[in-house]
């Protein structure tokens, strides 16, 4: 059976729990939601694959590879991970 969507105060929370995890060091209080986080602070390739790993795991739930680049900003995590079930990708 499928665990019910999260409610977004609790996935924000989530989200940015499992950054401070993987970067400590960045200020994340004025964090644009709608930019990549790359773009924000210091995160490299393997430090985004952590976070993915790290959200797979806090959520206990699968996110496919092909997913990831969805995961990419606040927002983006957000209108990903706040469904049940992953929307298709477009294209």
């Amino acid at each position: 059976m499928e665990s019910p969507p999260l409610a977004n105060a609790k996935l924000t929370e989530l989200i940015m729990m499992g950054l401070a995890a993987i970067a400590p060091e960045a200020d994340l209080s004025h964090l644009d939601p709608a930019r990549a986080f790359r773009d924000q602070i210091e995160l490299d390739s393997v430090d985004f694959l952590n976070f993915v790993l790290t959200l797979e795991k806090r959520l206990e739930r699968p996110i496919p590879a092909v997913h990831y680049p969805r995961l990419s900003s606040l927002q983006g995590c957000l209108e990903y991970l706040g469904v049940a079930e992953p929307r298709p990708t477009q294209g």
